[in-house]
This record gives C-alpha cells, structure tokens and sequence, in this order.
C-alpha cells in the first residue's frame, strides 16, 4: 500500500519542519527538489562546505527523530 509510505513520508516531512532553519531549507533542497551541494550552495549563498555540513548535521537529527539511529548525548 502507498498509505504506509504516504504516511511515513509526512512524518519525515513534519520532523523536518522542526528543525533549525539553516537544516530544514538545505534539506528541503537536497530531499524535495533533489538538487546538488553545489546548487544548494549557489541558491542559499552558502560555501558548499556549510552546505554539506547542514545536510549532514540535519540528517542526523532527522535519523535521531525517526529513531533510526539513537541520539548522541
């Protein structure tokens, strides 16, 4: 069923939402709209080093929320 995915899909989505700003805009980029580092860099004015940095930093805490992999202390 696409329910479950749908579904899981929002989640991510409303996880996403809640995160910082700097993290939730790279991500929406990278996972919505599925452009580059390098794209994201050039829309955002960040140096592709920030942006790799949030995507990473932003994945993580996104991973953490979904409990996929447990938090750091």
């Amino acid at each position: 069923g696409g329910d479950a995915i749908e579904s899981e899909t929002l989640a991510v989505l409303d996880i996403v939402r809640k995160l910082p700003d700097a993290y939730r805009e790279t991500l929406l980029m990278r996972l919505v709209e599925g452009m580059t580092g390098d794209e994201i860099a050039a829309r955002t004015g960040l140096t592709p080093g920030s942006v790799r940095v949030n995507l990473h930093r932003g994945m993580k805490m996104l991973r953490e929320q979904l409990g996929v992999e447990p938090a750091q202390p």
